[in-house]
């Protein structure tokens, strides 16, 4: 990691395009002046699982291979990738590099995970998750890292 701040804040926001950023700002501010973070969560969510519907997986067997086609997807828009590890209970989704926070600005990150949120609910489904849920565990940081969590 750079150890300035101002070189960290520089790469940080290089997560999205310049001729974007200001829209996807302006969109948030509307967004967010129009409607609590609740309501924005879950419109954030129903993006995510559009998104997902638009993005499907396919057939997979194993963690691993839900990694590697849920990573596929990601790199191919320059998204980032996912890590996802088990753990007794739940699984652990590591989304890293989303362009998300450098899109909207670091004021919406208590709704605009939503959209992770449904993408993973969504895949996850399709693969046969059932009743488990998806839920974001932390805002994500500069860098677009996110950490989720499936499970009961």
């Amino acid at each position: 990691m750079p150890s300035s701040p101002d070189v960290t804040n520089h790469l940080a926001l290089q997560r999205c395009s310049m001729q974007w950023r200001g829209f996807f700002q302006a969109l948030a501010a509307e967004f967010a002046a129009a409607l609590p973070p609740e309501d924005l969560r879950a419109l954030m969510f129903r993006v995510g699982v559009r998104f997902a519907a638009d993005h499907p997986l396919p057939v997979c067997a194993t963690v691993e291979d839900l990694q590697r086609g849920m990573t596929a997807v990601w790199e191919r828009i320059d998204w980032g990738w996912v890590d996802l590890t088990q753990e007794v209970g739940q699984l652990n989704i590591h989304h890293s590099l989303s362009p998300v926070s450098a899109a909207l600005g670091p004021d919406h990150v208590q709704w605009s995970g939503g959209f992770l949120e449904g993408v993973y609910q969504s895949w996850f489904e399709q693969a046969g998750a059932g009743p488990l849920k998806v839920a974001q565990c932390a805002p994500a940081d500069a860098w677009g890292c996110v950490h989720l969590q499936l499970a009961r």
